[in-house]
């Protein structure tokens, strides 16, 4: 059976507390080549790996962590949650997920969370990721998503030479190859930042075969996110879908998880 290349979600994270350190070391134990994280960024300007805008269901703090400096963030503990063996597990910062990709030889894509914490910080949380990349290894594969199209779009006229995917989110009130066109008008306008939009990077819900190939005709690679199912991945890969983001990239065959999905 053929699948997609495989990319785990929020790193290995069936197996380890999503967004720390461990799930993401747990790509080189079980040969995954390629991850995915989130990055927002905190009160100070320090950069944080985090899926949600508020810290009660990945860790022990509580509420929203845009007034926080790190200090705070380091008392956090962000694996008990997930099982007592990831107790003190913390919040990772980016800049060690960059050393991590460095010295195992991973690659990422990294989802730009659509910042709450108004303007100042929207501007500083792009800012803040394109000096904290200057760090990663040239020969290291990233690209760069967000389902905010202007935090998209200020991150690529400030980091043109990166790699960008457009991230989207079905809406089930709307005919799925409409909304599909709309994306691809948007994505038309990207050559104005002078940087490259290389993927569409769509949910899994709902996606027709249809759609995938207005996507692919149009030039870009495909990737679906969150895709648990092998069956489903097997019919993906018949569409041609090029990866998909998948909680449980260890249940998918060895091949699929060494091939770098970015």
């Amino acid at each position: 059976m053929t699948y997609p290349h495989i990319i785990a979600h929020r790193g290995m994270s069936s197996l380890a507390p999503e967004n720390t350190m461990a799930a993401f070391a747990a790509c080189i134990d079980y040969g995954v080549k390629s991850f995915e994280f989130d990055v927002d960024i905190i009160g100070d300007g320090s950069l944080i790996c985090i899926h949600d805008d508020s810290l009660d269901r990945t860790t022990t703090g509580k509420g929203g962590y845009y007034n926080l400096d790190y200090s705070a963030i380091r008392k956090l503990d962000a694996g008990k949650w997930f099982s007592d063996t990831y107790t003190f597990e913390r919040i990772p910062e980016l800049a060690s997920v960059i050393e991590l990709m460095n010295k195992s030889q991973l690659d990422a894509n990294l989802e730009i969370k659509p910042c709450q914490g108004g303007h100042v910080l929207r501007e500083k949380l792009i800012q803040h990721i394109a000096v904290a990349l200057r760090e990663l290894d040239p020969q290291r594969r990233l690209v760069i998503s967000s389902f905010d199209p202007e935090l998209l779009w200020m991150a690529a006229k400030a980091m043109p030479e990166r790699n960008f995917a457009a991230l989207t989110e079905t809406n089930h009130d709307e005919p799925l190859l409409e909304q599909v066109q709309m994306w691809l008008d948007i994505a038309a306008t990207f050559p104005e930042t002078g940087a490259t939009l290389q993927a569409m990077h769509v949910d899994n819900e709902g996606l027709t075969a249809e759609a995938v190939k207005m996507m692919k005709d149009a030039g870009y690679k495909v990737r679906v996110w969150t895709v648990n199912d092998p069956a489903r991945a097997a019919e993906l890969a018949e569409w041609g879908v090029d990866a998909i983001f998948t909680d449980k990239a260890q249940d998918f065959p060895e091949s699929d998880r060494a091939v770098s999905g970015i």
